[in-house]
């Protein structure tokens, strides 16, 4: 930690977040770390698991050779949706990849979740759990994509993918303080996110119980767009430094593993090669 409030921002985007998790995996071998890491849908996940210092958990995560056992198809006519965060969050985190949950519990670093509370369509910031069970849901929610998933209920509301709503949280990061912030991002420059506007009628009808969730879904691209725009500005002013794929190497819900662990492997070779730019950007 330094004298200058640091802060590390993830954007989501399904498997795409194994580019991210190559950046991170190279950043915990250069023990860097920051006061303060914010994670919004695949983005929490490599956010918790960086906290935690498990190099490689994302990767192996992403890359089980038993993928089946949490998304596809088999899991639609099993459990009635694509993906099964249970089994992808709750139970290899339990079982068959253990979170260490002793070093992140135990962290100076602050870490929080981006999810999206259905009732109110409004961004909810969450961290500072008080049990396991609580953590594990918190991150299902965050990577509760629409129409694939059903939302994840935690006190009585509602919630799901957080990037419905703040896709770049680094207002947040800068309204906890910090000064200097670091954006990983998985899509390349110029791309944009999916635009739920143009499914306007799915989203009323899905999501008929939550009309402002609805609202905020209508709006995304508009909410996107301003994020970008506030940290490009920051980026202007020396605040904000961006490490994102020059290309986009995988689909959103990429299958083939030699494809995602070559997206993994270019996020570790990005972040190697802009090791120089980032340490001038975090001493200056």
């Amino acid at each position: 930690m330094s004298e200058v409030k640091t802060g590390l921002v993830l954007e989501g985007g399904a498997m795409r977040g194994i580019f991210s998790a190559g950046v991170l995996d190279y950043m915990l071998r250069k023990d860097i770390y920051y006061d303060y890491v914010i994670g919004v849908s695949a983005g929490a996940g490599n956010a918790v698991n960086y906290v935690s210092r498990q190099e490689g958990r994302t990767k192996q995560i992403i890359t089980h050779e038993n993928a089946e056992a949490y998304y596809g198809v088999g899991q639609l006519f099993e459990n009635k949706k694509i993906l099964n965060l249970d089994t992808l969050v709750a139970e290899y985190a339990l079982k068959d990849i253990p979170f260490d949950f002793d070093t992140y519990f135990a962290s100076e670093t602050e870490c929080e979740t981006v999810v999206v509370n259905c009732e109110t369509g409004k961004a909810e910031y969450k961290g500072n759990y008080k049990t396991k069970d609580e953590f594990l849901k918190c991150q299902m929610a965050s990577c509760s994509v629409p129409f694939i998933c059903n939302p994840v209920e935690m006190e009585g509301y509602h919630y799901l993918d957080g990037s419905i709503v703040d896709s770049i949280p680094v207002e947040r990061a800068v309204n906890r303080g910090c000064e200097k912030i670091v954006v990983v991002l998985t899509k390349p420059e110029g791309s944009r996110p999916t635009d739920y506007s143009k499914m306007k009628k799915l989203i009323d009808w899905c999501y008929k119980k939550y009309p402002e969730l609805c609202d905020a879904m209508a709006h995304r691209k508009q909410a996107y767009d301003k994020q970008e725009k506030y940290m490009k500005r920051l980026v202007q002013e020396g605040k904000a430094f961006i490490i994102r794929p020059e290309e986009q190497m995988i689909r959103h819900f990429e299958s083939n593993n030699e494809k995602l662990l070559q997206c993994y492997q270019y996020g570790y070779e990005t972040m190697r090669k802009m090791y120089g730019e980032f340490e001038n950007f975090m001493k200056s």
